[in-house]
């Protein structure tokens, strides 16, 4: 899977993958050409869509993509390989497309190899594609000192740009990345990627280095400095300084010495392995009681051993011998899995996993694992303990990692795993969640809500001018279940939203808003605690538009009926219940009152009646609650044992079920009673009507 996150519309995104040959011979490949058609929501292709891999050698393919629709895309490619046409290799390109009138290009800047302690820069623009000027300011994540940022803030014109220079001066060498927070007046609007690789060396003098120095004629045991003042360093900078090195009353030799001071325990291995060892200080004078620490230092090549004996003079006295050993091993490990595959699941439940870290290699490590820092701002929860420890050769760790995504959809996340001094290591977890929705075949109410039209206003901006999508073909009716796709009822008037594919691209809307109202709240007690159920619970209580059924108007003593479609347009079987005690006493009933695991995409008949015969004449008004409960896992307790200091190895999940969302039907209907009044002298006559005029409201169109 090759992930491009978040895309804006019909704007080009590279990506590029691996192709391994692990074979003995040559191979080609080629990515097969996309058939493209006029609603195709995802256009991609490769400026080097073929070539040949070399044996036990990596290619790449780089794939530029454009996605032309809202929403999550997954879209499959194929890599044809020469000699093996039956057997093409796959891979899924996953995208989202989104809204944005102000953004930056390119989101990722890379400045490639550059020399630490020097300023090297890089230019991104920042287009305003919107009706109005904006205020933005720009800041860095991780080490704002490390960068000069031109202009940090600022006015982007209406349909204008503004070109940014940010200057980096690297405090270290190695990979460094940063994350760039981009502000539209006081509010945090995105973010991208800095990346870059900072060479040569962090040290610094105040004077340049010279073949000698000459520290001139001294008495012999007086310690001499020259004067030479190192550079006070920065921040991870490191200072270097001249010292003199003073004569000393004992003294510890190497085997260089004529005296054969440092003894080999194998004779002809002798001079390997006195070069294969160092020691510090080798002499120094000691007063009484005083005592002085010598370091041993080991460095050989690799899968090599040495075996030493030291010897310490002491003037006027014996000599000591210290026997050293050394061997000279890589680091090595193995990770159980490094792709965690989380499944499909409900979106604010907490799950967890585990991965195995092994020491294989003959040297203890120490080992660092974090959430990748440009994922930290993502919507959720995502927890590994523990995050830092060390493993003795032979030695197994346990990472266990709890995670609550937040927003239905498709989720990753990377952890970056640090061990010694290899280079970085990345675990993915990667997963799908959902939200249980119904849709009913009725417009949304949303005229006088802010909130609402402005959210519609933008989906429907993208909708206009779109091919309108082809009904697919319905299946035979089994026991009132019906396969359908999309029914669109007939637009009353303003204020009211009523395709369905709309409301449910809507709904996700809503409850991603309300998963980063949240967000501040879910992660503020990790990595110590998780949250609470009633914290996860509230992500599903999002406020949601009414339905409208307006039955127009009814005769008293008639009988009105309407049959709705009510559908489960998600990945997983839903139930819901309809909250049949509201309607006591209004003249309206319907013909079921709970659905128990209502298929992917399938429908069921609601039939909704209204009897006048018992109610006065004017406006019936009734609310219809449709609840459509939760199942929960409850494993946040587990969770919270195992990050304490003494997990415990018992684990069990209590499901349960809990309020879900709740979808209301507003049921509308007016009462007439007809009176007949004859009037007039002879044979003229005249009719009254009461009331004078009828209101036939609206009803889906089929």
């Amino acid at each position: 899977m090759l992930l491009y996150d978040e895309c804006r519309l019909k704007v080009p995104y590279e990506r590029k993958f691996l192709v391994v040959n692990d074979t003995d011979l040559p191979g080609c490949y080629g990515l097969v050409p996309q058939k493209r058609m006029e609603d195709t929501p995802v256009f991609y292709s490769s400026p080097q869509p073929c070539g040949i891999v070399q044996p036990h050698s990596i290619a790449e393919i780089p794939v530029v993509l454009e996605v032309q629709t809202l929403g999550e895309h997954r879209t499959s490619v194929v890599i044809g390989v020469f000699g093996d046409e039956r057997n093409p290799r796959s891979v899924v390109l996953q995208s989202t497309g989104r809204l944005a009138d102000i953004y930056p290009v390119p989101r990722l800047i890379e400045f490639g190899r550059i020399p630490a302690l020097q300023p090297n820069s890089q230019t991104f623009t920042l287009f305003n594609e919107g009706l109005v000027p904006r205020d933005f300011r720009i800041e860095t994540v991780c080490k704002p000192h490390c960068y000069i940022i031109e202009p940090r803030q600022g006015v982007i014109p209406t349909r204008g740009k503004i070109p940014v220079t940010i200057t980096a001066t690297l405090d270290d060498t190695g990979l460094v990345a940063d994350t760039v927070q981009l502000f539209i007046g006081n509010s945090l609007w995105t973010t991208f990627m800095l990346v870059a690789v900072g060479t040569g060396t962090k040290t610094v003098t105040d004077k340049p280095f010279v073949p000698e120095l000459s520290l001139g004629c001294q008495f012999r045991y007086e310690h001499y400095s020259p004067k030479f003042k190192p550079q006070p360093p920065k921040e991870k900078r490191t200072s270097l300084g001249y010292s003199a090195f003073q004569m000393r009353r004992f003294k510890v030799r190497n085997g260089e010495d004529p005296a054969t001071a440092l003894r080999e325990s194998c004779d002809p291995a002798q001079p390997l392995g006195a070069e294969a060892f160092s020691i510090l200080p080798q002499s120094g004078v000691l007063q009484p009681g005083e005592r002085q620490q010598v370091s041993f230092t080991f460095s050989g090549h690799l899968n090599t051993t040495a075996s030493v004996t030291a010897l310490c003079h002491v003037e006027g006295g014996p000599t000591y011998e210290v026997g050293l050993t050394g061997e000279a091993s890589h680091l090595s490990y193995s990770l159980s899995q490094r792709e965690i595959n989380c499944g499909f699941q409900m979106f604010n439940n907490l799950h967890h996993s585990t991965v195995t870290l092994a020491n294989t290699g003959k040297i203890e490590f120490k080992w660092m694992l974090n959430l990748s820092i440009a994922e930290q701002h993502l919507p959720g929860v995502f927890v590994v303990n523990p995050t830092i420890g060390s493993i003795a050769p032979g030695g197994k760790q346990v990472l266990k990692f709890f995670y609550m995504p937040g927003v239905p959809g498709a989720f990753s996340r990377t952890f970056q795993l640090k061990v010694g001094d290899l280079d970085p290591e990345n675990i993915c977890l990667k997963g799908e969640t959902f939200f249980p929705m119904i849709s009913v075949n009725l417009p949304w109410n949303i005229e006088g809500n802010e909130k609402y039209e402005q959210l519609i206003k933008h989906l429907q901006q993208y909708s206009q001018g779109k091919k309108s999508v082809e009904q697919k073909k319905t299946q035979t009716p089994r026991t009132q279940i019906l396969k359908v796709e999309n029914v669109k009822p007939r637009v009353p008037d303003s204020g009211i939203v009523p395709n369905t594919q709309l409301q449910i691209k809507m709904v996700t809307m809503l409850i991603e808003e309300a998963a980063l109202e949240l967000q501040e709240m879910l992660i503020s007690h990790l990595p110590n605690s998780f949250p609470d159920k009633e914290l996860c619970q509230s992500l599903v209580k999002v406020e949601l538009p009414e339905y409208v059924l307006d039955m127009g108007t009814v005769r008293k003593g008639y009988t009105e009926r309407r049959t709705l479609m009510i559908t489960n347009p998600g990945r997983m079987p839903v139930s819901f219940q309809v909250d049949v005690s509201a309607l006591q006493g209004t003249g309206f009933r319907v013909n079921l009152d709970q659905i128990q695991s209502l298929p992917h995409r399938h429908t069921i008949m609601l039939e909704v009646c209204f009897e006048s015969a018992h109610r006065a004449r004017g406006d019936v008004d009734v609310l219809l609650p449709i609840e459509v409960p939760q199942l929960l896992g409850q494993a946040a307790g587990w969770a919270q044992q195992q990050m304490s200091p003494a997990p415990s190895t018992d684990f069990s999940v209590l499901l349960q079920v809990a309020k879900g969302p709740t979808y209301n039907i507003r049921l509308r209907a007016t009462v007439l009673e007809l009176s007949l009044h004859l009037s007039g002298q002879g044979l003229e006559a005249r009719l009254e009507f009461s009331p004078p005029a009828l209101k036939m409201g609206w009803t889906p169109q089929w």
